[in-house]
């Protein structure tokens, strides 16, 4: 017989034998489980975060803030710079012959709302949520822009229309309810989506309204501007910064969301994934422990395969192929839940940038799936590798006298 069919007997063996000691075996599945749960929560997040900023911004828009500004609310600018920067000839023009250039107010504005639960109820809570004052022109700037429900706001009043991710994280803000922002209460006229972007976390109203009630006179914070193909932005940059009426920055409003994405998704990997991998060696542990107990129960059984004519390579194959059983058994014990209960959920987290609340759908695709069984897996082998290793090792005349 050769050592491949020996394994493939001993395995068929283990595996029909298994329930009889699943009950010892279900601190390994649980443990794996609850891996494979944070795993996957982990990489759903980190996903949904990259994915919802990756969608956001435009190749062609120049996204320009204060020289030094690393967000647009660390951003002061004044309209003198915006009609110098939309005077250039690189800027493209409507077919009105004007120049497609927003002006734009990003506020951090508390939301101030009553807890209506049992415990708390008539208690004040507050959360910053971002508001954007935006004109006519911002419109041209979001080509995946299109009202859900309700319509636009209507300039010169204290109306805002909602992104959907707020909607559905807020259900309580519904199209002619009022919302109180600071001290001010605005109604809501409307519901927008824009192709999941990081748009859709946010308040827009009009522009003069936002800079009249939060007190900023005619400055703005940023600016996006249409710019023609093939545009050195590098020889755009050096030009403006050596004009000295302007104070600016400049990068691609697409970068600009990337870089936020690389910022938002290595906290949670500094923190998630060490996490992670402490509970996936505890895991591991629990395998060790389980498959050392397995052999202790039937070391007589091994002996007798030993005696038998059974190779080292096919008992081992055996111990392993349990272990990593047990790991796959655990891995969908963790995915399988996690995905019924989360998959397309809104979560939100606060965006590091601006300080207000960010909302992402989680997104549990098949390839995150696959990579936390992949892990589950591997860590059911390594804890099956040492337990093997004692099997082989384990004398034949001592087991077969053991009680």
């Amino acid at each position: 017989m050769s050592h491949i069919k020996q394994a493939i007997t001993l395995v068929r063996v283990n595996f029909k034998s298994l329930p009889k000691r699943l009950a010892a075996s279900l601190v390994t599945i649980l443990s794996i489980a609850c891996v494979s749960a944070v795993i996957l929560s982990i990489l759903a997040m980190t996903q949904g975060m990259m994915k919802t900023l990756e969608q956001t911004g435009l190749d062609n828009t120049l996204l320009v803030m204060r020289a030094g500004a690393v967000s647009e609310l660390q951003s002061v600018m004044f309209p003198a710079e915006v009609n110098i920067l939309k005077n250039h000839q690189q800027v493209l023009h409507d077919e009105n012959d004007q120049a497609i250039v927003s002006a734009e107010m990003f506020v951090n504005a508390e939301y101030k709302y009553k807890d209506k639960t049992k415990i708390k109820q008539g208690v004040v809570n507050s959360q910053s949520l971002a508001l954007r004052g935006i004109s006519q022109n911002t419109y041209l700037f979001r080509p995946n822009f299109r009202m859900v429900s309700g319509k636009k706001f209507t300039s010169g009043l204290r109306q805002l229309v909602i992104g959907r991710a707020i909607a559905r994280r807020m259900p309580e803000l519904q199209i002619g309810s009022s919302i109180t922002l600071g001290g001010t209460t605005w109604l809501i006229s409307g519901v927008f989506s824009d192709n999941n972007s990081v748009f859709e976390s946010e308040l827009w109203a009009d522009l003069g309204v936002v800079q009249s009630d939060y007190q900023r006179g005619n400055t703005i914070q940023s600016v996006r501007i249409a710019i023609k193909a093939q545009t050195d932005l590098a020889l755009l940059e050096q030009e403006w910064q050596a004009d000295p009426r302007l104070n600016i920055r400049l990068l691609a409003e697409k970068q600009f969301f990337a870089e936020q994405g690389e910022n938002l998704t290595r906290l949670i990997r500094w923190i998630g994934f060490p996490v992670a991998m402490i509970m996936a060696l505890g895991a591991m542990v629990a395998a060790l422990n389980t498959m050392y107990a397995a052999i202790a129960s039937r070391s007589k059984e091994i002996a007798t395969h030993k005696a038998m004519g059974f190779s080292p390579f096919a008992i081992s194959s055996a111990i392993i192929s349990e272990a990593i059983l047990l790991g796959i058994i655990g891995a969908f014990l963790g995915i399988i839940p996690l995905y019924l209960l989360f998959d397309g959920w809104t979560a939100a987290t606060q965006n590091a940038a601006n300080l207000s609340q960010m909302m992402f759908n989680f997104e549990l695709t098949f390839e995150l799936m696959l990579k936390t069984l992949f892990i589950s897996t591997v860590i059911g082998l390594l804890g099956g590798m040492l337990p093997a290793i004692k099997a082989i090792r384990m004398p034949v005349i001592s087991a077969l006298r053991a009680n």
